[in-house]
């Protein structure tokens, strides 16, 4: 009874050694203290919870940065707009002159016109995952709190629906048109790009949580390699003792059972 007590007790000493040794060795290779929840359970929940907090602060960050693009995009659109308005704006003081014949003033009309069918256009087509920009039915909320809107960029919405250079009235009525509407997409722009500032702002202070966070996770969770290398180190020589032990055990064992077999 005594040599079979023995034996249990190397045997269950082998197997701490092993699993002692198994531990380390995973510990090394994944470079994490815990890796299930039995390793620390109190510390395995922690970081359940700061997982959960990364992966909320990634997908802000990835929402922001869509709507910034969005922004971006209505933007760009807006800059063409405003280039456009500067040549209808230059067309009509030309159109202002006296000295012209009514079919300089039909050539100046019609590229006049062009330019407004294109500022319709881009109105119409400016978009953003299927969503309109510029038609005046785009809005958001800003990471802010603050709802954000882009009016109607088309020629209506500016105010250009019936502008007419027919006469040196008319040309001198479009170019206070026209200077109205370069006013208000100016306006625009200037609201757009004070937005996308305050989103990069937004975005930039959950990268840094993001850091703080993923930090204190490490902090948490990583393993220090030198120590779990010296512990692997230290493991693999207790489990190879007490491999050695329990052989010997085994050999007296024998030995003990020959000895009363022959008696």
């Amino acid at each position: 009874m005594l040599t079979s007590g023995i034996g249990n007790n190397l045997h269950t000493g082998v197997l701490n050694a092993d699993n002692a040794l198994s531990k380390s060795i995973e510990r090394v290779a994944s470079g994490k203290r815990i890796n299930r929840a039995s390793d620390d359970a109190a510390a395995s929940a922690q970081l359940a919870q700061m997982e959960a907090q990364t992966r909320g602060i990634t997908q802000m960050m990835a929402n922001q940065q869509d709507q910034a693009s969005v922004l971006q995009t209505a933007s760009a659109s807006l800059s063409t707009t405003a280039n456009m308005l500067q040549g209808i704006n230059h067309l009509s003081v030309q159109a202002s002159n006296g000295t012209l014949t009514d079919a300089d003033r039909r050539t100046i009309q019609n590229q006049i016109s062009q330019l407004v069918s294109q500022i319709n256009m881009g109105a119409s087509q400016t978009q953003y995952n299927g969503k309109n920009l510029l038609d005046g039915s785009f809005n958001t909320v800003l990471p802010s709190g603050e709802n954000f809107a882009i009016g109607d960029m088309s020629a209506t919405g500016l105010g250009l629906g019936n502008l007419s250079v027919a006469t040196m009235g008319d040309a001198s009525n479009a170019i206070s048109t026209v200077q109205s509407a370069i006013g208000k997409v100016s306006s625009v722009q200037g609201a757009l790009g004070s937005a996308i500032n305050g989103i990069g702002s937004s975005v930039s202070n959950l990268q840094q949580q993001f850091v703080n966070a993923t930090s204190a996770q490490s902090q948490i969770g990583d393993v220090d390699m030198a120590e779990a290398i010296m512990n692997m180190t230290m493991n693999s020589v207790q489990q190879q003792a007490s491999m050695s032990v329990f052989k010997m055990g085994l050999d007296t064992r024998s030995n003990a059972v020959s000895l009363l077999s022959e008696m």
